[in-house]
């Protein structure tokens, strides 16, 4: 197999992002970029069917995108990190604004930033999502015909939501203070449990031969919104003396409290797997549980409004 250069598909997704034209002839990405940093939006939603209609179209970047849609989500945001244009209008700093400035002035008084765990990750500095939407071309999927061949892939499928659990807040980035060295080291957490971090890594612990105390920020973390929800396949979908099968829904950030039990939805999203975890990963082996990460929601019916 050819070996992908994802830095030079990363230029690809930047050229894209500069140069895409709608059909009056204006920089749609780049007029939602300008709309992100004014802190009007906080979603980029990427449209896989305007990535197919562009003019420097690269086929092989297209189906890379499709086939394997996690990985370019995080292509993509790199590329916006770099695009991202300066604010034209005054906007009140939040929360996120005055704990980074205040990082910015203890790592120049701290901290040399010669240590990789202690360097913070791009994804705490972002206050923008970045989602891929798949094409509104042809018929969605049914529940039941997303097979283990999809996994990793973007899907489009329709049912009716029969579940929906409370928003919570999901961690992203935990963020650790030493009681010994004062630095902050930052941990990204990219699954839906982890084990939090005890003892510091950073040179200068290191150096001292001492084993600095942890101390979790919560404050200073990240988290993001985060929602589940079940799917069930239509009654027209399911095939006579059969029952209906359900999927698993995660939404995160702007897409929560989208859908309520009883709508007829259409989502797309990466089908991916989720290994058990604790007891029931000993007894569970090799077997994983499969979910939706959704990108976009359609409503076919809305519920009746009082």
């Amino acid at each position: 197999m050819k070996e992908i250069d994802f830095r030079a598909d990363e230029d690809i997704a930047k050229d894209f992002l500069s140069n895409f034209a709608d059909a009056l002839g204006d920089a749609k990405y780049l007029n939602i970029l300008q709309e992100v940093a004014n802190r009007k939006i906080r979603a980029i939603q990427i449209d896989l069917e305007d990535l197919f209609n562009y003019k420097d179209l690269d086929e092989e970047f297209f189906r890379r995108v499709t086939e394997n849609t996690r990985r370019y989500i995080g292509i993509f945001a790199q590329a916006i990190d770099e695009l991202m244009p300066e604010p034209t209008e005054p906007f009140p700093d939040d929360d996120h604004d005055i704990l980074l400035t205040q990082r910015s002035a203890d790592r120049t008084d701290n901290n040399d930033g010669s240590d990789p765990k202690e360097m913070m990750p791009p994804e705490i500095k972002r206050f923008f999502e970045v989602y891929i939407r798949a094409s509104s071309k042809g018929q969605p999927f049914t529940i039941r015909e997303v097979k283990a061949s999809h996994i990793g892939q973007l899907v489009r499928i329709s049912g009716i939501v029969t579940r929906c659990s409370d928003v919570k807040p999901l961690m992203q980035v935990a963020v650790y203070t030493c009681e010994e060295c004062g630095f902050e080291i930052y941990q990204e957490v990219t699954a839906r449990a982890f084990l939090p971090l005890f003892q510091c890594p950073s040179k200068r612990c290191e150096i001292n031969k001492t084993k600095g105390n942890l101390i979790l920020q919560l404050r200073a973390s990240k988290f993001l919104k985060f929602q589940e929800a079940k799917i069930q396949e239509l009654a027209e979908h399911v095939p006579k003396g059969h029952i209906p099968r359900t999927m698993t829904i995660h939404f995160r950030g702007e897409l929560t409290r989208k859908v309520a039990p009883g709508n007829v939805v259409e989502l797309s999203g990466i089908f991916l797997p989720i290994p058990y975890t604790g007891f029931r990963a000993m007894r569970a082996g090799l077997v994983a549980d499969t979910y939706l990460e959704t990108m976009s929601v359609t409503h076919f019916k809305k519920k009746y409004e009082e």
